[in-house]
Formats: C-alpha cells, sequence, structure tokens
C-alpha cells in the first residue's frame, strides 16, 4: 500500500513549490542566453497549465497537450533541469509511469544539485512504485527523506519507503518504518498517514509471523479510520498498491481481526467468510508471480477457512438477528 500524498493529492502545492525554487533570468541572462530564457519561459507557461488542471477536474486532454509542447521543445534531452523534471511531471500525472521513471531518472543524475531536484526525487520514487521496481523506489525515497527536514513532507515517503522494505523482504525495517511513520503522524496534521501506517504495520507484523500483534494493528486501523470518518480508506484515490492484489492481504487481515472480536458465531461466520474470500483473491493472484508472501497467504487461508467451519457448526444455535451484516463488514 502506498499514499500518493503532495505528488497526487497536492499538485497545486507541488507546483508552488517548485516555482519558489525558479529563479526568472534577469534582462542580462536573457540578452547573454536566449534558448535559456525561452526554456523557462516554457517551464513557466508549463506550470501555470498544470496548476489550472488541478484546481479543476482532472484535465488529461490539457496534460497532454503539456506534454506536446515539452516534446516539440526537446525537453527530455534540454540543457534545462526545469523542462526535464516538467517531462517527469506530466509523464506522472498522465499515469505513463515507465516513461516517467526514465525521464526522471536520467534528469537528476543530470542535475544532482538543481533547486528544483528534490520534487523530482519524489516523483521518481512514485513513478518506480508504480511500476513495481523496488530498488529504484528505495533509492528515490531514502533520497528524499536524506533532503527533507520538514516532519509534514517526510510523512508519505516514511510510509511509502516502510512499504517498499516490506516488499523487498526487509520486515524488521518496514516495522521500524512504520512506526517512525505514526510518530511523525502524531506530531504533523497528517490525517491519513496514521491509519495507514498503523495498516502497513500490522501487515508487517503479520508476515513476520505475529499474527496477534497484526490483528491488534489491524482493529486499531478500523477503530481510526472510524472515528475519522474514513470508512473506504484502502480503496480511495489517494491509495495504491502494487501488486493490484496486495490488498486482499489488508482486507483479509482486517476481517479476520473482527472476525476474532466477535459477539456471536453469526458474526464470526460473516468476518471468517470475508476472511476467506480476501485471502483466497490474494493466493490466486500470488500464484503466477512469485510471491515471496504466497506460503504464508496460504496458510492464512487455511486458518480463515477453518475458522469459518468451526463458526458456522456454532451458528444454528444461535437465534438470528433482525439487521443484516453487510453493513458492518466495510474495511
Amino acid at each position: 500500500m502506498k499514499r500518493l500524498g503532495v505528488v497526487g493529492a497536492a499538485l497545486v502545492l507541488a507546483c508552488a513549490s517548485s516555482a519558489r525554487a525558479d529563479t526568472p533570468p534577469s534582462m542580462w541572462e536573457r540578452a547573454r542566453d536566449p534558448e535559456a530564457a525561452e526554456a523557462f519561459d516554457l517551464h513557466q507557461a508549463v506550470q501555470r497549465r498544470l496548476i489550472r488542471t488541478a484546481i479543476a477536474a482532472v484535465d488529461f486532454g490539457e496534460r497532454g497537450r503539456v506534454l506536446a509542447m515539452l516534446q516539440r521543445a526537446g525537453a527530455e534531452r534540454s540543457k534545462s533541469a526545469l523542462l526535464r523534471f516538467d517531462l517527469g511531471h506530466v509523464y506522472v500525472l498522465l499515469d505513463d509511469h515507465a516513461r516517467a521513471a526514465q525521464v526522471l531518472d536520467a534528469a537528476v543524475k543530470a542535475f544532482p544539485d538543481h533547486p528544483a531536484v528534490d520534487q523530482a526525487w519524489l516523483r521518481l520514487a512514485l513513478a518506480c512504485g508504480h511500476l513495481g521496481d523496488h530498488a529504484c523506489e528505495r533509492r528515490a525515497y531514502v533520497e528524499v527523506l536524506r533532503r527533507e527536514t520538514e516532519e509534514l513532507m517526510r510523512a508519505t515517503p516514511t510510509l511509502n519507503l516502510a512499504e517498499t522494505e516490506m516488499h523487498l523482504g526487509d520486515l524488521k525495517e518496514a516495522i521500524a518504518g512504520y512506526r517512525e511513520a505514526l510518530r511523525i503522524a502524531g506530531r504533523v496534521p497528517a490525517r491519513e498517514t496514521a491509519p495507514l501506517a498503523t495498516w502497513g504495520l500490522a501487515v508487517a507484523l503479520d508476515r513476520s509471523g505475529d499474527g496477534l500483534a497484526a490483528e491488534k494493528e489491524a482493529r486499531f486501523a478500523l477503530e481510526m479510520q472510524h472515528s475519522m470518518g474514513l470508512p473506504r480508506l484502502l480503496r480511495s484515490t489517494d491509495v495504491f498498491f502494487v501488486p493490484d492484489y496486495e490488498i486482499h492481504w489488508y482486507e483479509g487481515l482486517g476481517a479476520a481481526a473482527r472476525a476474532r472480536a466477535a459477539t456471536s458465531p453469526r458474526e464470526a461466520t460473516a468476518f471468517w467468510g470475508q476472511a476467506e474470500r480476501s485471502f483466497a483473491a490474494y493466493v490466486r493472484g500470488a500464484e503466477s508471480k512469485h510471491d515471496r508472501w504466497l506460503a504464508i497467504a496460504k496458510a492464512r487461508l487455511a486458518e480463515a477457512q477453518a475458522e469459518r467451519a468451526r463458526a458456522e457448526k456454532r451458528a444454528p444455535s444461535e437465534k438470528p438477528r433482525r439487521e443484516p451484516l453487510d453493513q458492518d463488514l466495510q474495511l
């Protein structure tokens, strides 16, 4: 689970931050280097157009036109760092993550000390995350956190780096990273960070073999979502999963946690059934991917099947409830 954070949900702030890093060329600089002056003017035009697409409903057509402007100007091989960063940014916004990663990786290497490179590193991390290139993603997030000192801006990179460490199989680092994200969330106004970090911590603990602690954290995450009015947080547009079947582990663990705390056999049957379906979906997705967590997922699935069967045997002796459980099954 990754959070888009500042790059996806706050494009206006990102553009403003980039604008603050810009220094308009003076009259004398324009006369001395007209090509650089033209590149800066194009950069400013790109920023204005991107801000408009963020304020209004997302306009992929306008973003496509911005891409065409940059391509006509030869931005990918430009001597202007700003145009190369802009090109990578537009590819991210158009969900062309392969091209974004290619352009941004070359740009941050070519202009490592440019004032606007910090945002480029963050966009590179997200592009690599969408591609499942976790080595690139980790390198980029480590660089982002090396450069960024403001805790509010460190929240999402810290959360996403923890997830990257889990994908790479380093559960110890992942658990430490999720706990660091929780610490930051307690100090800054990062509303979704706390429940998302708690979800990540729950899954990391589960995969490390501490199922009881994992279910405790999953219940805590569900309680936070409920209290914050975020019932569909895991399936919100601010969150993405790579591979896409990864979400089923989170939902399966949440259902198992609720089943364990159920107050009746009927409730337990319903929640264990949901856990069973979720882990079965994870296993189906993972079987063809050489997924490192497949064996544990199969064990979780077998447990959910057995617990559901036990709860079903107890359910006939229970008086039926009038109200449906469907609304309680939402994570």
